[in-house]
């Protein structure tokens, strides 16, 4: 949020630089992000009548005006329409330089001489208008320099991040204002206190809050004779300078107090809100599908959830967010009605988020502001209006059930010591809290203290505490040695296992995504994932159960926007989506992600931890990509040092995301860990990929109970070794690991590994090629030894599968 420099000047009296004011607050209270000097470069400008125009003999569209700035008169060529004879105007003189660039020279404008420029309000760096020359105030003076009359001065704009633990009572001017004179050991002279309501009962307007937990507090103003018009130019240079655009003195005036005492307001054109000839407010909640037209001219469909501002009939705003366009001011408003209110800070950022509404009012609201505010922003903005707009103020309806009060904390003064480590004498701690607005009441080394309405913050006496720690200066506290043993924290095993795993898998040539733990409605459609029991889809001990029909995801509440509506239960859908994105600037990648699934499990929330691996080859590659990253699994495996003897890939019926005939279950012993396999292309259809892709999905935290296991070490092969090659043909349903299995069933001791190099698919067959390594671990193996069990394996292999041995 931005801040004026000039503007906290004026509530605190401070005498501090920019820098200084910037120094002590990010030491004491809040975090500065930048500070940019604001200079109105514009010296050169003086205040000029106008006493003549004529046509321009040789250009439709220019005139030709004279000029008064005091000491003489300029003859000044001139586009503008909105001028006229008597008028005060900011004029630029030969040699001034203007904030937008450009420097005013003497010049011949279609064979007329022009000794200057008339000024509009975006040329002064005033605005952005430039519909027509900036008209002055007809009591300014001639030939005195704009930037003095105008008032202008330069300024310092601080970007202050505000947290939601200060937002509460630093999300103003006077918030922050306040700061600064208790920082410098002042009491603050803002007369805060002195805003009260007035006496004065509208006979005009009635309020009624039907939802009172939503609305606690509904403050309404009746102001008659408005003037509408543009706002004096300080008031503008505020705005701007907070980063609000000027419309009008009323809008401008609502903005002006939001931003000095963070209350947000509105106000009501009274002749278009009036009801049968009477002017009520009635807050109340939506009905379903109810519509409203905002200011922004965006159509809302609104639910019972939402709260709306109504004359009983029409719905006027959306409370706590924005006004309807109906309701709006214009030129021709004699008659406000001013809003100022208290809604409830959850239902307003529930409205806001489902909405797509973000407002400055909205903002504020939804961090929870004092109901008590709001008195003090209707006293302000009619002291504010009345000098503005000539308002006058026909009553006020004050509409408060359960006033809010002071919030009375116990302290113990011993104990502030001990949690500071810091020895503040008590008469200090005492002060700190009264310039903070605190009233304590002293009992021995006990104190009670009255926190102020404003700072909802201030709960228990550990925020009193704190509060005395940073304004007494947490610099000020001296360092000292600990008196007591340093245990270090306990390693949380699985973190650093899973930075681990992210790590080998980077050493691989992957690189790390970070996704949001939640996916679209269409997602879990798109991966199968709406028809699936989640047992499924994680790594389980059990054998898969049935599928069920439309499993229920967890659902957000409020969610971010309808591509964040559920839970997710896979990693998977948000890796597509990476690749997806990441296939319109590379051909082939690899990626991965660690990361949470979570599942309903009788009514409870289960959470799996997983590592999930994608990679998409090149196109004349396609071929090898399953078979690519199962060689990364096992070596990744390999590296967390389970046994590869322990490790297989068994082929299973696969849940939909799945290829059927390209997928299968990573086991270690009879274990199953995860999953890999290539991705259904009716899936990668969806996601418009029009590569094969391929997923390994393992179970971190089961990787993580298996590696842990006592590993036991071989001694090196002291002898030769033995390879030989077979290649055999398979129909049907062969596996893999059966092939495997029977080899080393058969080999016994004497196979040391059995490897596949190759297999091929055509016509319902399969072909097979594998490298069998033979030795002994006493001696060195014949050729014969190694011919014999080669002759049982092909034999084996040739009655229990089925198989064509190749010779």
């Amino acid at each position: 949020m931005k801040y004026s420099y000039n503007w906290l000047k004026e509530l605190s009296d401070t005498k501090l630089s920019p820098e200084k004011v910037r120094e002590l607050l990010t030491m004491h209270s809040l975090e500065i992000e930048g500070m940019e000097e604001k200079k109105w470069n514009f010296d050169g400008v003086v205040v000029g009548k106008i006493l003549e125009i004529r046509k321009h003999p040789n250009a439709d569209k220019l005139q030709l005006t004279k000029i008064d700035i005091g000491n003489k008169k300029l003859d000044i060529v001139c586009g503008a329409k909105n001028i006229e004879v008597g008028q005060k105007v900011p004029v630029a003189l030969v040699g001034a330089k203007l904030p937008n660039g450009i420097e005013i020279k003497e010049a011949e404008i279609r064979g007329e001489k022009s000794f200057g420029m008339l000024c509009a309000l975006d040329e002064l760096g005033l605005g952005t208008d430039h519909s027509g020359i900036f008209i002055l105030d007809s009591k300014a003076k001639i030939g005195e320099p704009a930037k003095k009359y105008l008032g202008v001065e330069d300024d310092a704009i601080f970007e202050i991040k505000v947290l939601p633990d200060r937002a509460h009572d630093v999300i103003s001017h006077v918030g922050v204002a306040r700061e600064i004179s208790v920082l410098e050991n002042r009491n603050f002279e803002y007369d805060f206190d002195g805003l009260k309501l007035p006496s004065k009962k509208s006979k005009k307007l009635t309020v009624k809050i039907e939802d009172k937990k939503l609305c606690s507090r509904y403050i309404g103003a009746v102001m008659e004779n408005v003037e509408i018009k543009d706002s004096p130019s300080w008031m503008k240079q505020r705005l701007e300078s907070s980063g609000i655009r000027p419309i009008n003195n009323v809008v401008d005036a609502t903005n002006y107090v939001m931003l000095e005492l963070g209350q947000p307001l509105h106000a009501f054109n009274a002749e278009k809100i009036s009801n049968k000839n009477k002017l009520q407010i009635i807050v109340r909640r939506a009905k379903d599908k109810e519509k409203l037209v905002l200011l922004d001219e965006s159509i809302l469909e609104l639910n019972n959830s939402d709260l709306l501002i109504t004359n009983g009939e029409t719905p006027l705003a959306l409370a706590g967010i924005m006004g309807g366009k109906d309701s709006g001011i214009n030129e021709n408003t004699k008659t406000i009605i001013l809003e100022a209110a208290n809604f409830d800070a959850v239902n307003v950022r529930r409205s806001r988020t489902r909405l797509g509404v973000k407002t400055e009012s909205s903002d504020r609201f939804e961090k929870e502001i004092d109901p008590n505010l709001a008195e003090k922003a209707i006293v302000r903005i009619v002291e504010v209006l009345e000098h503005t707009a000539s308002a006058k103020l026909e009553g006020v309806i004050d509409v408060y059930p359960n006033k809010t009060k002071p919030c009375k904390i116990k302290l113990d003064l011993e104990y502030v010591n001990n949690l500071l480590g810091e020895n503040i004498p008590k008469k200090d701690v005492i002060k700190i809290l009264n310039l903070l607005g605190i009233k304590t009441n002293l009992s021995g080394n006990k104190l009670i203290a009255e926190a102020p309405t404003y700072r909802v913050d201030l709960k228990t006496q550990e925020d009193l505490i704190e509060e005395i720690g940073r304004i007494w200066g947490y610099e000020k506290i001296e360092p000292r040695p600990l008196v007591e043993s340093v245990i270090p924290a306990k390693i949380n095993e699985v973190l650093s296992f899973e930075r681990r795993l992210g790590e080998i898998a980077v050493g691989f040539g992957f690189d790390e995504m970070y996704n949001y733990s939640f996916y679209s409605e269409m997602d879990a459609k798109n991966c199968g994932l709406d028809g699936i029991h989640p047992m499924d889809y994680v790594a389980s001990q059990q054998p898969p159960k049935a599928v069920v029909h439309g499993i229920k995801h967890f659902e957000l509440s409020s969610p971010m926007n309808p591509d964040q509506k559920h839970v997710r239960v896979s990693l998977i859908p948000n890796i597509l989506k990476n690749i997806k994105t990441n296939l319109k600037n590379f051909e082939s990648f690899n990626i991965f992600e660690i990361g949470k699934t979570y599942y309903p499990n009788n009514n409870a929330i289960e959470e799996k931890r997983m590592l999930v691996m994608a990679q998409v080859l090149e196109k004349d590659k396609n071929a090898e990509t399953f078979y690519n990253l199962k060689g990364t699994a096992e070596n990744l495996l390999e590296k967390l040092g389970v046994a590869g003897d322990l490790v297989s890939i068994m082929e299973t019926k696969s849940p939909r995301t799945w290829h059927p005939s390209r997928s299968a279950e990573i086991l270690i012993g009879e274990e199953k860990i995860g999953m890999i396999g290539e991705i259904n292309p009716l899936v990668l259809g969806k996601y418009k990929i029009g590569k094969r892709v391929a997923i390994c999905e393992l179970d971190t935290e089961k990787l993580l109970k298996i590696s842990q296991k006592e590993i036991v070490y071989k001694a090196l092969q002291k002898f030769p070794t033995i390879t030989r090659d077979i290649s055999m043909l398979a129909k049907g349903e062969t596996k893999a690991i059966e092939i495997q299995k029977l080899i080393k069933k058969i080999g016994g001791n004497l196979v040391l590994s059995v490897e596949m190099f190759d297999v091929f698919f055509k016509d319902g067959v399969t072909s097979f090629a594998y490298h069998i390594e033979f030795g002994a671990s006493e001696r060195t193996l014949e050729n014969k030894e190694a011919d014999e069990v080669m002759g049982k394996i092909v034999s084996s292999l040739e009655k229990e599968l089925k198989l064509e041995i190749r010779k």
